[in-house]
């Protein structure tokens, strides 16, 4: 997920594009979020998405921001290695989690017989996996007690987002009014969110998935937490003018840094990756010249398209079917208050909802009515992009 080691590049070269801001900043906009990077995030933390989900929209409300969550739907083809990798590397946490399990009460009398006996485990959960004699040895040395925290360690890093977690979000929304959008035509979440940020429907995306930059996105927004009112502020336009960019160069430097649609060139980091845009301006001339790094056929087939990608996330026709209206309507707090007693939010949570939900709502609402009263459509003017970016 993202582009590899873009952070390296950003961090040393765009310090004056990334800005911690306060999230009272953006009062007054739209801005969209990707449900799945938060799904996962509240899973791991304590198992309740809706307590964590809960926390964030209200957040984000108290600031007098509007959120519109987009859930994933059918990635693109060029994605399936990336995510037979993802499933690979989930399967071996499956394995690895029975093995550490089931040698918590294992006896320890004799190696040749734990060895059989691990061997045997990881044969039955997996014919095709095998499992070295060193790792059989450091797990003959542990204590039961130290394997039980490592299993447990694994079992938490096994997140399964399931059709339950994405539903029970979806009522979660409706209670608050707030919007999401799902387009059963196929479209990733990042995709969807830069394409509206690109239009102006939104004014920036809170997600941890650098791909926004690459695919256009103005304003990536990270480190989100509910519990902070701070966030990290990436300028897409900032980082351009830092890394003496255009939009086209730096997705022809996202691909050679590494990307979910291609093959990435071994032996090729970021620092080598900006040296080569900026000498060759694009990936055809750095390939005509290249001498000295091997390129796999996957990237001599795929990266024109990777490129296409990153300029059209998503076919504009579905694009256009999406319901643009961003508006938040009237929450149900009663109903609301009723869906969310199973959950693991505090009672101050509850107070918070019961004693300032409508006034959130109610100022987001009249704001909204204030803009669209005083600013006719040929008066109105979305944020310019360089607004967020600020000199040191």
């Amino acid at each position: 997920m993202g582009i590899k080691n873009l952070k390296v590049i950003l961090t040393q070269r765009c310090k004056n594009a990334i800005n911690i801001c306060k999230l009272e900043k953006y009062r007054g906009y739209t801005l969209g979020i990707d449900l799945s990077i938060f799904l996962y995030k509240y899973i791991y933390n304590n198992g309740d998405h809706i307590e964590g989900l809960t926390r964030l929209i209200m957040r984000l409300l108290k600031n007098q921001i509007t959120p519109l969550f987009v859930l994933d739907s059918k990635p693109p083809d060029e994605k399936k290695n990336t995510l037979q990798e993802r499933k690979d590397r989930k399967e071996i946490m499956n394995v690895k989690k029975n093995l550490l399990e089931a040698c918590i009460d294992m006896p320890k009398n004799n190696y040749d017989d734990f060895k059989n006996k691990v061997i045997e485990i990881v044969k039955k959960t997996n014919e095709s996996m095998e499992i070295e004699e060193e790792e059989i040895k450091e797990l003959f040395s542990k204590s039961s007690d130290e394997i039980k925290i490592e299993a447990d360690k694994v079992n938490r890093k096994i997140i399964h987002v399931k059709p339950y977690h994405t539903e029970s979000s979806k009522k979660l929304f409706d209670l608050f009014g707030i919007k999401y959008i799902y387009v059963e035509e196929g479209g990733e979440a990042e995709g969807i969110l830069s394409m509206l940020c690109k239009n102006n429907v939104i004014q920036g995306v809170i997600t941890e998935d650098s791909d926004i930059l690459a695919n256009g996105g103005k304003l990536l927004l990270r480190n989100f937490s509910s519990d902070k009112n701070i966030i990290e502020e990436n300028c897409l336009e900032g980082i351009l003018n830092c890394l003496e960019m255009t939009q086209d160069q730096f997705i022809d430097f996202c691909i050679l840094c590494g990307c979910d649609y291609t093959q990435k060139i071994p032996n090729l980091g970021p620092i080598n990756a900006l040296k080569i845009i900026h000498q060759y301006k694009n990936i055809e001339k750095f390939l005509e010249s290249n001498t000295k790094y091997i390129i796999p056929i996957n990237f001599f087939e795929n990266y024109e398209k990777a490129r296409y990608l990153f300029n059209y996330p998503i076919p504009q026709e579905v694009y256009d079917k999406i319901d643009k209206n961003t508006k938040m309507q009237e929450p149900k707090i009663n109903e609301l208050k009723e869906y969310l007693k199973d959950s693991k939010l505090k009672d101050k949570n509850f107070i918070e909802i019961e004693n300032n939900l409508m006034n959130y709502y109610l100022d987001i609402k009249h704001m909204s009515e204030y803009d669209e009263e005083n600013l006719s459509p040929s008066k109105k003017k979305s944020k310019k992009i360089t607004d967020f970016f600020k000199s040191k």
